[in-house]
């Protein structure tokens, strides 16, 4: 007959108790938990079956996947002869939307497949995850800021600057160890509503000197807006707002990476 220990030792997942206590981050998800391997390839056994980083790996699994066709397919139809006013510049601002997009996908894809390898790759891997939603949000400004202030070259500078020294900012917070940890929780959501609410900086501009029909018709202020309140759902569900407890399945954030992936 085997033993409790034996049994324990062939499960590919544990329970919350068994589990590394650099791992135990959230008292609501009790199973699931990986055993900790420091073995990259081991890691990506993992993929093969369920666990509680499950929906967290997939949901930016497949768009990592999926946005490269995506890119190519936009950036192949805009040398089409209907977009024959197309710049080299319009092409830099997709690559740089596209690029940061993807770079954020790949990031979180990281941290949730790797996660268990050890606490020092945990930690690498977060501080990762967390620099990739930076690099994605002043990805999704820059471009947006251009084709507002198309015509006002001293106006997309200041713009472009305020959002990458928020982002700058940010990004040097999520490089302090302590940030990192659930002590520093509520300094790291307001860094990242900080960072969000920035982009309402050029949309006000923009409004106040073109009027809010022009900026709503031409510069896609209404999926700006939008974007901003799936960032800020996402946020509130990661702050607690809509507790862990009420999930029944193992990915208590999986709503959180669903919006997401859904605002990119």
């Amino acid at each position: 007959m085997e033993s409790p220990t034996s049994i324990t030792e062939r499960r590919r997942t544990l329970m919350l108790h068994e589990a590394s206590v650099w791992q135990r981050d959230n008292k609501y998800i009790l199973s699931g938990y990986r055993r900790q391997r420091a073995d990259y390839l081991e890691m990506l056994t993992s993929l093969t079956f369920v666990h509680n980083e499950t929906c967290n790996v997939y949901t930016h699994l497949i768009g990592a996947l999926l946005l490269p066709l995506i890119a190519a397919t936009v950036m192949r139809s805009l040398s089409q002869p209907q977009f024959s006013a197309v710049l080299g510049t319009d092409y830099t601002m997709f690559a740089i939307f596209f690029w940061s997009a993807e770079c954020c996908l790949l990031c979180s894809t990281a941290f949730h497949l790797f996660g268990a390898h050890s606490h020092e790759a945990e930690q690498f891997w977060h501080r990762m995850d967390l620099l990739g939603i930076v690099i994605v949000t002043m990805g999704t400004f820059i471009p947006g800021i251009y084709y507002i202030y198309f015509c006002e070259l001293s106006l997309q500078r200041l713009h472009w600057f305020i959002v990458i020294l928020s982002g700058s900012s940010t990004a040097a917070l999520i490089c302090l160890p302590a940030f990192r940890t659930l002590r520093w929780r509520k300094v790291k959501i307001g860094a990242y509503v900080a960072l969000g609410m920035s982009a309402l900086v050029p949309l006000l501009h923009g409004s106040h000197l073109y009027g809010l029909e022009y900026m709503t018709q031409y510069s896609g202020m209404s999926w700006y807006l939008l974007e901003l309140v799936v960032y800020g759902t996402g946020t509130a569900l990661y702050a607690g707002l809509f507790k862990h407890c009420v999930c029944s399945i193992h990915d208590a954030n999986m709503p959180l990476h669903l919006l997401a992936l859904n605002s990119r």
